[in-house]
């Protein structure tokens, strides 16, 4: 009987096993050297830390954007920005057309200013490019700073290539008459000297006019086609004599006025001053007169230039309702747009300033009227492809 054969075991293979499938999620891994780790913690880090950054100044951008919104306006231009025109303010002194001294203040951008290696331009005839003016007029018993408002505006304006001229009107700031020489009349051959002055140191281009108080019904009174664009604030445009209703509310003190003035030359008013008369100022029976026989409303229903219109809380302590729908009115029956600002300022003053004597709230205002007209009279007066920097 043969022997059987005894069943040889199987040598187990030296050879491994492949290696089990590796999960979608560990292929998407990037391969790193043994650092790997650290410095891709650091890369995220990094950018975690760039849009914080990032976010952080969208929100700057925004409340910025707020503000300015709130605010209703601002002041164009800036003296930081590297191509605006920077503004050069001058006083000055000249002749009126009644031969006596206006002392005014001007501003002009930089860049009109004459060149001092430049040959000099023929006697008589102005030099530099075309610059539009804005000449600024204050109200009764002001003076040629417009309650703080003016200068900010003027350099505003130079910083966009506008030049401007304010005058203190006869008796009032530094004028050399005495009040009894200030009369519409005499406020309207100031405004023409301005420009007749500006005009012989400069090549002038369009004109606005800003008026504040009697200072808006001198404008009222003077516009026309040579008048680019107006802005007028809280005028004193009460019909005839009932412009003068801030110095007397009532109709028949308005005519006793008149008629005590055309009695005696002159009317002596307590309780207003200026500079060279700090307890009372006398008017003359010239400036009733001319008070009496002019009609601001006519002038702007006429009037097809561009225009702005302003009013405050505070105006009806001297000027009448009547008086400031009429000349609402009047702006929307020449048929054309027109800025209307007579609903922004509330809580102001006749002279744009809080009615609560808050300085903030003074500060608000005033940014908002000024940089508002800035705006107004830089469209108006300038081409939309005007380069500031030129």
């Amino acid at each position: 009987m043969s022997a059987s054969k005894r069943p040889v075991p199987r040598r187990r293979s030296s050879a491994r096993r492949p290696a089990p499938p590796v999960s979608r999620r560990a292929e998407q891994i990037p391969y790193t050297t043994p650092d790997g780790p650290a410095r891709a913690l650091g890369q995220r880090r990094v950018f975690a830390l760039m849009v914080l950054v990032l976010c952080i100044a969208a929100v700057i951008l925004c409340i910025a954007a707020a503000v300015r919104l709130a605010g209703g306006g601002s002041l164009t231009g800036s003296a930081d920005t590297p191509d605006a025109a920077q503004p050069v303010t001058t006083s000055v002194t000249f002749a009126s057309a009644r031969g006596t001294n206006l002392h005014a203040t001007v501003t002009v951008p930089d860049s009109i200013l004459p060149d001092p290696d430049a040959t000099p331009a023929p006697e008589g005839e102005s030099a530099g490019a075309e610059v539009p003016l804005v000449v600024m007029c204050h109200g009764f018993t002001g003076d040629r700073d417009g309650d703080g408002h003016f200068q900010p505006m003027a350099d505003a304006l130079a910083q966009q290539g506008i030049a401007s001229i304010r005058v203190d009107f006869a008796g009032n700031g530094e004028s050399e008459e005495p009040f009894t020489a200030y009369t519409l009349e005499s406020i309207y051959d100031d405004i023409e000297s301005a420009i007749t002055y500006m005009r012989g140191q400069y090549t002038i281009g369009q004109i606005g006019l800003v008026g504040h108080s009697m200072g808006g019904r001198a404008v009222s009174l003077h516009l026309s086609d040579a008048i680019a664009a107006a802005a007028l604030w809280s005028p004193a445009n009460g019909n005839g004599l009932d412009g003068v209703e801030f110095l007397d509310h009532t109709p028949e003190g308005r005519e006793q006025m008149l008629q005590d003035a055309l009695s005696a030359g002159s009317y002596t008013l307590s309780g207003w001053s200026t500079p060279s008369s700090p307890d009372s100022v006398t008017i003359s029976s010239e400036f009733l007169e001319q008070m009496d026989v002019s009609h601001p409303a006519d002038h702007i229903r006429d009037y097809k230039g561009a225009l702005l219109i302003a009013f405050n809380g505070g105006d009806q302590e001297l000027l009448s309702q009547t008086t400031i729908d009429d000349t609402l009115q009047a702006a929307k029956d020449r048929g054309l747009p027109f800025t209307d600002l007579s609903d922004q300022f509330g809580n102001a003053n006749h002279n744009y300033q809080s009615l609560a004597g808050d300085e903030e709230e003074t500060k608000a205002i005033s940014e908002s009227i000024e940089g508002q007209t800035v705006d107004f009279l830089v469209q108006a007066l300038l081409p939309a492809d005007t380069d500031v920097a030129a």
